[in-house]
């Protein structure tokens, strides 16, 4: 099948939805599709994203640098044009509240071609909130349209499906989650090598891997490790996130005496990134909005345990699984949690056990595409029935 993706960046300092897309678009590739993917982004900052996708046999165009409020790439609509005239079976579309979704949905529908939507937890209420008045003139001018023209909506949990219910949207939906590159968690690093590097040695390790954002509920986590009882726990706020927010979070952990217990290794990946969470004691994500949370399957899929709020909208799976735990997003609650949890080390090892099991059955990547491969059957089926 012939695939376009189309997404405002695929720099994974961005965050979720450029790594999984990254990942979807090299699997679909191997599995013997044409895939196209069109970003707004500056090629020449994404160079080595590009390369890793054309060695995957994936073709990647960057239309930036991108510009205005809502991240518009200079040649985004010529080259989806240029993209479908050259022949397109179906397009997915990731995002909504930026220009280059919303330019791919409409390219897609002047040529006839049948598009889906992965809103990317865009359309939770917390998301909403935030730039509340924006966001409801964009959603009445120009989302609500294209997502309701959509073929499909694709989320990626129940809870996402759940929460954008009260928007009334018409197209139909799939649930299908993420997935993880099975190979490259078999097999695993061997444990203690991030634990060197930083200087930790036997210390019980708490660490957070993720985008440093305030929505990721640091400022919870924080205030959660001086509660502590245990005063020598270290926490690694592992990821990337702007300079002042960082410093904002290094002042708040000295405030709170905990500043020499709290790390910021900065953005880790590949192998690197495996070795922080195969040395954690406990990963948590203590998130205000989460729409899926690919690291907590990553920590899950080294065998960690994990602590995340009942705001990751993957939590329900997570608590039926018994490989982690849900609190809600309140300091007291999460500080008492986490030292409940590192005491009891046997129901740590139990959780443990399960995890990687656990997450090779439910997200490998082979079979999340082939969920993916059978909803772009039945839309384009779906499509050609009703053209004829």
């Amino acid at each position: 099948m012939r695939v376009l993706h189309v997404l405002t960046s695929i720099d994974p300092s961005t965050g979720g939805p450029a790594n999984v897309l990254s990942r979807l678009a090299r699997v679909q590739a191997q599995r013997g599709h044409v895939v196209r993917v069109i970003t707004a982004d500056d090629p020449a900052t994404i160079g080595a994203v590009t390369e890793q996708m054309r060695l995957a046999g994936v073709e990647h165009r960057g239309c930036g640098p991108m510009h205005g409020p809502l991240g518009r790439g200079p040649a985004t609509r010529r080259e989806m044009e240029a993209a479908l005239r050259a022949g397109v079976d179906i397009a997915h579309v990731h995002g909504v509240w930026q220009h280059t979704p919303h330019a791919g949905a409409a390219a897609a529908r002047a040529a006839g071609v049948p598009y889906i939507m992965r809103p990317c937890g865009m359309l939770d209420p917390w998301s909403l909130r935030q730039g509340r008045l924006k966001k409801r003139i964009f959603l009445a001018l120009v989302a609500r349209r294209h997502l309701n023209r959509a073929a499909a909506l694709h989320y990626t949990t129940e809870t996402e499906r759940r929460l954008a219910e009260p928007l009334g949207l018409r197209s139909p939906t799939f649930v299908i989650p993420n997935g993880l590159d099975w190979d490259e968690f078999e097999p695993l690093p061997p444990r203690g090598a991030f634990r060197a590097a930083h200087g930790i040695g036997e210390r019980t390790l708490i660490v957070f891997l993720s985008r440093v954002h305030h929505k990721k509920g640091l400022g919870l986590l924080l205030p959660a490790l001086a509660r502590l009882p245990d005063a020598g726990v270290m926490l690694a706020v592992v990821g990337p996130g702007e300079a002042r927010y960082i410093t904002e979070l290094r002042a708040q952990a000295a405030a709170l005496g905990v500043g020499d217990r709290v790390i910021f290794p900065g953005m880790i990946v590949g192998r690197a990134r495996l070795e922080a969470l195969r040395d954690a004691d406990l990963f948590c994500l203590p998130s205000y909005q989460e729409n899926f949370g690919v690291s907590v399957i990553e920590a899950l899929g080294v065998g960690t345990p994990v602590l995340i709020s009942d705001q990751v909208n993957i939590c329900a799976e997570v608590a039926a699984a018994e490989v982690g735990e849900v609190v809600p997003c309140e300091v007291e609650p999460l500080a008492r949690r986490l030292a409940t949890m590192l005491a009891d080390r046997p129901r740590l090892a139990e959780m443990a056990a399960r995890a990687r099991p656990w997450v090779e059955r439910t997200f490998r990547w082979d079979a999340i595409a082939a969920r993916i491969d059978a909803m772009y059957e039945q839309v384009v089926h779906a499509r050609r029935a009703d053209a004829t």
